[in-house]
């Protein structure tokens, strides 16, 4: 049975993916800022007959991860699988982007990435295997209007996602990421976007979250040994590369 680490694991993807790995029996971590919603996520799976780890913490700071972890593997032993979920989807046009906004979207979206990774490999590369898949995003290839800094800060994960594959594949470690598209989560609904967003979509329709929570469990499966570096696009055909 495999810890399994999710940030972002409150809402939308993350919540999902958390869902997917405790219901194929793996331990799992749920780790987010929000420990209201972690409680409520905890509770539901408690209901089916599955225990989790609630850890909450601002993943920013080095010093809550390194306190996260360690609590989690009081529980549940070292790390073997990090689905880096957390992330924020704000509206920034180029011509309003601040120093603040940089600092706040970077922060989570790939600082945090690589703080939370850096961690968890360090229990994989003892155990001579493990799975890290981030979450990254179709505007990391192709960015939309109005999202200048959470296009590049995806565009980062997508570049990080890759250089963290051929360092740690010597330990026996793959690391991957998907890229979705439009996703119905809460935080897409916060605006009116995706309705043309959806137009644009070949399949006509928004990704469900359970969507992207079975091609991150894809990639931390067996059936993917043989797969690391690799960026899987889920968007309904908008980008096709």
């Amino acid at each position: 049975m495999r810890h399994v680490w999710v940030t972002g694991a409150g809402s939308g993807i993350g919540r999902a993916v958390a869902k997917r790995f405790v219901l194929a029996g793996d331990n799992v971590t749920l780790a987010d800022i929000d420990r209201e919603s972690l409680s409520s996520l905890q509770a539901e799976l408690k209901t089916e007959g599955f225990d989790t780890f609630v850890s909450v913490g601002d993943i920013t700071s080095e010093t809550n991860i390194e306190r996260m972890m360690s609590e989690s593997r009081e529980v549940f032993g070292s790390v073997n699988v990090l689905a880096n979920c957390a992330g924020i989807y704000p509206v920034v046009p180029f011509l309003d982007a601040t120093r603040k906004d940089w600092d706040l979207i970077m922060g989570l979206n790939l600082y945090a990435v690589c703080n939370v990774s850096q961690v968890a490999a360090r229990d994989m590369i003892s155990n001579r295997k493990g799975w890290i898949v981030n979450i990254a995003s179709a505007d990391g290839k192709s960015p939309a209007n109005a999202s200048c800094v959470y296009s590049a800060s995806k565009a980062a994960v997508i570049s990080l996602t890759r250089s963290m594959a051929a360092d740690l594949a010597q330990y026996g470690i793959l690391v991957n990421g998907v890229a979705p598209g439009w996703v119905a989560t809460p935080t897409v609904f916060k605006s009116d976007r995706w309705k043309s967003g959806v137009d644009a979509i070949p399949l006509k329709r928004l990704a469900k979250p359970e969507e992207i929570a079975d091609s991150v469990y894809f990639l931390c499966s067996e059936q993917a040994s043989y797969i690391t570096g690799e960026i899987l696009n889920i968007n309904g055909g908008v980008l096709m590369d």
